[in-house]
């Protein structure tokens, strides 16, 4: 989820608690201040029969009104009492079908030594409807203020973040291999500020890093690679010499194939490294299908020389967006691996689908655990020719295009699969 969609997540939850805290504590309040009100009523209303009270002559007849409301009621010797107010439900005077809520107090009072019981009743119903209408009013104000309130800071927040958004993208356009450096957006906002000139700086110095790590590895590449050749070059013309023993031609040959193997090593540490520089950053659109094909039928003579069988079922016309040489060097490597370990008399099989492909070839199975396959300089200690990083340059190569690669080795069929799966465009 995005900064600002987890912002307005935060400001509805906290808007949705606020509001709803806030209609509870205004219906209780309304409501109070509503029966606070009712209650003066009632009160003032006793104090006007208590003031009748006095005017009267003792033992005089009281005479109620015409619904006993207040209700006046001579009692025997009591103390007086404060007020005590209750709530009650009655009928309905004009439709006794219906009930409706009523207030009520009760007090004891005395007046020229007689003693009385006044009860005085309020419908209370119309209270309650003027209640609930204030409080819905200011309820859905509130509300609709709290909702302007989000609204308005979402927009705030959406122009405060946009440098930042802006940062963000010119981060993920962003390339080594670029002429020129990105242009990070200014800010009157002093942090973003500082991350902009703190990312121009730090894009800068990592582009110097690469184009000096760059130049490094390509000169160390070819410096070593021409001695290379010259020493092979050399060695050769020696052993084609008549005058060497026997045990001389066998140390001159091993001399060979160790300068043979460094410089595969070279080539391939080389590789790795531009690999993980992003230097082949050219993709296009590749047809897999044809590619496959053909390190297949070039690869045909060596799995026959090993007597192995090749079956293959491959979907024409699958495209794969990946640079060409890249996935020359993903589709040589696992060939060569199924030829350099595969077991003689064997088989292979080769299948393409839209979104997958898989190399398997029957064999031995691994002398170390199945999950150091991809790292470096691991190898079957039986091939000492092997570098050891033709199956990692394989793994550096999928992880380059987010391709998911597995392994896996069937006892059963003694069969070392390999697997790679992408998603489809």
């Amino acid at each position: 989820m995005s900064l600002l969609g987890q912002t307005a997540r935060y400001l509805l939850l906290s808007a949705f608690v606020v509001a709803l805290i806030g209609s509870v504590g205004f219906y209780i309040l309304i409501h109070r201040t509503i029966q606070r009100e009712v209650d003066e009523i009632l009160m003032n209303q006793v104090e006007q029969v208590r003031h009748q009270l006095r005017g009267l002559a003792p033992n005089a007849f009281l005479r109620a009104d015409w619904d006993d409301n207040p209700h006046i009621e001579r009692i025997s010797s009591a103390k007086p009492t404060g007020p005590v107010f209750s709530d009650l439900t009655l009928p309905n005077p004009l439709d006794s079908a219906e009930f409706s809520p009523v207030r009520q107090v009760k007090t004891i009072v005395t007046e020229h030594g007689e003693t009385y019981q006044i009860t005085v009743r309020q419908a209370y119903y119309e209270f309650n409807e003027l209640a609930r209408i204030i409080s819905v009013g200011v309820i859905w104000s509130f509300l609709l203020l709290m909702g302007f309130s989000v609204l308005i800071g979402l927009g705030l927040s959406r122009r405060l973040w946009r440098p930042f958004y802006t940062t963000i993208q010119q981060l993920g356009q962003f390339q080594l291999e670029q002429a020129t450096n990105p242009l990070f957006p200014d800010s009157r906002i002093r942090e973003f500020d500082l991350l902009s000139q703190s990312l121009q700086t730090l894009t800068q110095n990592v582009r110097k890093q690469f184009f000096l790590q760059k130049q490094f590895t390509e000169n160390a590449s070819h410096e070593l690679q021409t001695p290379l050749a010259i020493a092979l070059t050399e060695l050769d013309t020696l052993m084609q010499s008549d005058n060497l023993r026997e045990a001389d031609h066998l140390h001159l040959q091993r001399a060979t194939d160790a300068l043979s193997r460094l410089s595969q090593l070279n080539r391939s540490l080389l590789l790795l490294t531009q690999v993980e520089n992003d230097q082949y950053s050219a993709i296009e659109p590749l047809n897999i299908s044809q590619l496959t094909n053909q390190y297949t039928d070039e690869y045909a003579p060596f799995f026959e020389h090993k007597g192995m069988t090749v079956e293959r079922a491959i979907r024409p016309d699958v495209e794969l967006p990946m640079n060409p040489q890249l996935a020359g060097v993903l589709l040589n490597n696992l060939f060569k691996n199924a030829v350099r370990h595969g077991a003689p008399n064997g088989q292979v099989r080769v299948e393409l689908t839209d979104h997958t492909l898989r190399i398997q070839n029957t064999g031995e199975p691994l002398p170390f655990a199945d999950s150091l396959i991809f790292n470096r300089f691991v190898k079957n200690p039986a091939r000492p020719d092997s570098t050891g990083l033709g199956l990692a340059l394989v793994k550096q190569i999928c992880d380059r295009y987010k391709l998911e690669l597995h392994y896996a080795y069937d006892a059963s069929t003694t069969f070392h699969g390999f697997q790679i799966k992408w998603k489809p465009n």
